[in-house]
Parts: C-alpha cells; structure tokens; sequence
C-alpha cells in the first residue's frame, strides 16, 4: 500500500510496525485515506542512536519523562468515511502539536518518529463486535 522508498525510510519495529518522521505522516495519512483506512491513534516514538527498537517514555528538558499519545474514537452513528476524514484530521494536528518546542532536551540522543494505528471499516466492526 505504502509506496517503497516511504516503506524503506520508515523505522521498522520489531513487531513490524512503522515509525515516520513528521514530514513522512502528511504522505502516510494521505495514503490511508484514500484507501478508506481509519487511524485509531498513534504515539510517538523515541528511536535511540545504535539501539533496534524504540521507547514510548521520552526525557523531557523539563520534568518527568513523558508518553505522547493520542485516540480518536468514532462516533455513534458517524459514517465511516466521515469518521476516516476526522481520524486523518486528528492525527495531522497530533503530529504537528507534539512535541513542542522546548519540550525535549537538546542534547537527545536518536530520533522522535510517530507511530499510526489503522483500520479498514470491516477491521472495525470485528473489534467493536468481539468488544460487545
């Protein structure tokens, strides 16, 4: 679905998952769009220098270590298509939201990427089914 240099520059996780930087996601959200993909949510990602997989817990220049997520939830009633397009919203302004400047120290070894979960509309009802 993704096309190949998108797929060869993302981070790889262990678990298979993608992680993009910011300038990859407006690409990436686009994509899922178009195939009528909902985006769950997402994360961000802390990919360290030398080190295979990530961490969810980021250092902060102030403060405690943080996690970055972010869920958009369907509505009742909300047609797919309506909730695809909201879900793309969200997570657009997600990406563009954190971090903020300031918010990670200088000195931060690595990378921040984001991390998206999707869903086709059938993908969905089988979760929202199995859940009842």
């Amino acid at each position: 679905m993704f096309p190949l240099e998108l797929e060869r520059d993302a981070f790889r996780a262990t678990n298979g998952e993608f992680g993009w930087t910011r300038a990859q996601i407006p690409m990436v959200v686009d994509i899922l769009r178009r195939h009528g993909l909902g985006i769950l949510g997402g994360e961000l990602w802390w990919v360290r220098d030398g080190i295979p997989d990530w961490a969810g817990v980021i250092p902060q220049r102030h403060g405690a270590p943080a996690v970055y997520p972010w869920e958009t939830k369907r509505l009742p009633e909300e047609p797919w298509l309506n909730f695809v397009e909201r879900a793309a919203a969200d997570s657009l302004a997600a990406v563009e939201r954190w971090p903020e400047p300031g918010d990670l120290p200088d000195d931060l070894g690595g990378r921040v990427l984001y991390n998206l979960t999707w869903v086709s509309e059938a993908e969905y009802q089988n979760i929202r089914t199995k859940a009842v």
